[in-house]
């Protein structure tokens, strides 16, 4: 019975250890794509609100927005997460305006 329980260990502790080395090297072996973004798209919302939206590819992407607000400064948003080809639309808060606008990838 202990030579069972040793193989099993044995075998438990080499899957482990192939499954970390495997681990180990999928973020190595990863590629980056470049972002490609068009210039983002200004425009205010019904209620008053700055907004805009940027069409990107090369990756999924979120849109950014820097917005400043008079008695609070500056801050930043961040819109909905679209797929390489697809468009972010990112709004700032009521009485505030856009200083930037871009992407990240995500």
């Amino acid at each position: 019975m202990r030579i069972l329980q040793r193989a099993a260990a044995a075998t438990g502790s080499l899957a482990l250890a192939a499954s970390g080395l495997v681990l180990a090297a999928a973020p190595a072996s990863a590629t980056t794509t470049a972002l490609s973004c068009n210039a983002p798209s200004y425009f205010t919302g019904s209620g008053g609100h700055a907004g805009a939206s940027i069409r990107c590819v090369g990756s999924a992407f979120t849109g950014r927005i820097v917005c400043y607000k008079p008695g609070y400064g500056n801050y930043t948003h961040y819109g909905t997460r679209a797929e390489s080809g697809g468009t972010s639309t990112t709004w700032c808060d009521l009485g505030a305006t856009i200083q930037k606008a871009d992407a990240v990838a995500s």
